[in-house]
């Protein structure tokens, strides 16, 4: 403990700790469904608690504190995962392109012209769509949230510049009519 902590919170926060820790253990475990996570979680979520010393020292208040903190870790966790598992798609993604491309390198590039050409043939509004979408990686709300379009006018903006694309795709023959874009 830091020397800088107020009278009586060491004690006040060891007794709370024994009263509450294997039950507030059992709730991050069976929120977040994964042993591993659920020890990291726990023990960063009374780390911050800790740290915090908040003023109000009731249960049920300070119960509420530690769920919420233990609520957002799981949160970020699970974002964090989702992240870097649709990065590690667009990886797969990127490198499976590059296969299919790789019949010599001035076909790689004449199709990397063609496809600058055709996304400049976009309006900037739908560049800017896909470019959230597909290249960032970001969801429909987070896209809502950077445009300040709501994210139902987003959806729909999204279907359409897909399918612009999709039209500029299959008039240059890069997609046939019976694929799906």
């Amino acid at each position: 403990m830091s020397g800088h902590a107020a009278p009586g919170w060491e004690d006040f926060f060891k007794d709370f700790y024994s009263r509450c820790s294997r039950q507030f253990w059992f709730y991050v475990y069976k929120i977040c469904g994964d042993e591993n996570m659920a020890d990291d979680i726990f023990q960063e979520s009374f780390f911050r608690f800790l740290r915090a010393e908040p003023a109000i020292r009731e249960d049920s208040h300070l119960r509420c504190y530690l769920y919420r903190i233990a609520f957002r870790l799981m949160i970020d966790k699970k974002r964090r995962k989702k992240l870097e598992a649709r990065s590690m798609e667009v990886k797969r993604s990127a490198a499976s392109r590059e296969n299919i491309y790789a019949e010599s390198p001035e076909e790689k590039r004449s199709f990397s012209m063609d496809m600058a050409k055709i996304f400049q043939a976009l309006k900037p509004k739908v560049r800017n769509l896909l470019w959230l979408a597909y290249v960032e990686g970001y969801g429909i709300r987070e896209i809502a949230e950077i445009t300040g379009a709501k994210p139902n006018t987003v959806k729909t903006q999204l279907f359409r510049a897909r399918k612009k694309l999709a039209g500029l795709l299959k008039k240059k023959k890069y997609l046939g009519g019976a694929q799906r874009f």
